[in-house]
């Protein structure tokens, strides 16, 4: 009888970790889309720009193609990494015999990647209305579509 206690309570704490492995990874999916990244403005979920409002020309459609793909390129390492972190994070906070201050180190370094992340976007907006000319510059608050 003293076996089957202990079998029931090992049972119990296999559910116990997986009912909340499942939720811990639930609240991640919902808090984060998974997507790509995009510039600061956009990522905000507030702002999002229609560039095909400005008229743009073949040169910089190709410019901006090409620096989508580099931001993509960028930020996919990134979001690797952030993703990374995050799961660590997680293991640890289960984990009976983690450190508080090694999970608040590790969410440091997430952050610190995350802010890397924002700085490249913001970048890569930068960059991109740097090739706009003076009329498109006077449209691109009309190409900001609220969502």
């Amino acid at each position: 009888m003293i076996n089957k206690i202990i079998f029931f309570n090992d049972i119990n704490k296999k559910i116990l970790l997986s009912l909340l492995l499942s939720f811990a990874f639930s609240l991640t999916a919902f808090a984060d889309d998974r997507k790509l990244p995009r510039p600061p403005i956009e990522s905000t979920n507030s702002l999002a720009i229609n560039w095909g409002v400005l008229n743009l020309t073949p040169a910089q459609k190709d410019k901006m193609r090409l620096m989508n793909m580099d931001f993509q390129k960028i930020s996919i390492k990134f979001k690797a990494e952030i993703d990374l972190k995050q799961l660590e994070i997680e293991k640890m906070l289960i984990s009976p015999h983690s450190s508080s201050d090694v999970i608040r180190k590790i969410m440091k370094e997430k952050l610190a990647v995350e802010s890397k992340l924002r700085m490249e976007a913001l970048e890569n907006f930068l960059q991109k209305k740097a090739i706009l000319n003076s009329d498109q510059l006077a449209k691109l608050p009309s190409a900001v579509n609220m969502k």
